[in-house]
């Protein structure tokens, strides 16, 4: 049997595994944007049918994997969330999420741990409207990746990539814009 007939015939339980065992990694992605993850990492093994039972067990080997993986990665970008802040302050930014934005904050406290937990929230929220592929794209910029690996990454010619990251960028500005204005509605 060919992998990716056998992918597609027990999606389902693929994504029943997921949804159950998903946890904090639903929380930023969809679903189906993780069974299609996992997807991809299983058509990148070396596979050999050997039946049904054989064929489940490691596909879900596999899941445990790639949700392991975005788990500790979603947890890497909570820790570290500044890059995806920076990236939402300054509007002539060509995407460095590196670049400094402002000035950190001399005062710790109550108040300003409350703050920065509620715009984490805010960054998520926005961060999980966006398609996947904008996703991706706030995220490598996040991680410092440059334009020409994207577009290696991507498939996709260099301009094309970059245009397609800056519009990434725009929607992503707006959904944070948008999200931060329905939580100051919901306040009030």
């Amino acid at each position: 049997m060919k992998l990716g007939d056998l992918l597609e015939q027990f999606r389902g339980d693929l994504l029943a595994y997921v949804s159950g065992r998903g946890g904090r990694v639903l929380r930023f992605e969809s679903a189906d944007d993780v069974v299609q993850g996992i997807h991809v990492r299983a058509l990148e093994q070396n596979f050999e049918y050997r039946g049904e039972k054989p064929f489940l067990e490691w596909m879900y080997k596999i899941a445990r994997s790639h949700l392991a993986d975005r788990h500790a990665y979603w947890m890497a970008v909570r820790r570290r969330p500044t890059a995806l802040f920076r990236l939402t302050q300054n509007p002539s930014s060509t995407g460095d999420g590196r670049a400094v934005a402002e000035p950190a904050r001399e005062s710790t406290g109550p108040a300003t741990f409350a703050e920065r937990r509620e715009e984490l929230e805010v960054l998520y929220e926005a961060l999980a409207a966006l398609l996947s592929r904008d996703q991706q794209l706030i995220r490598w910029s996040c991680e410092g990746i440059d334009l020409d690996e994207m577009a290696s990454r991507l498939d996709t010619p260099y301009e094309a990539t970059r245009r397609a990251r800056l519009r990434a960028l725009e929607r992503f500005r707006k959904a944070h814009r948008l999200v931060q204005r329905a939580r100051h509605l919901a306040r009030t």
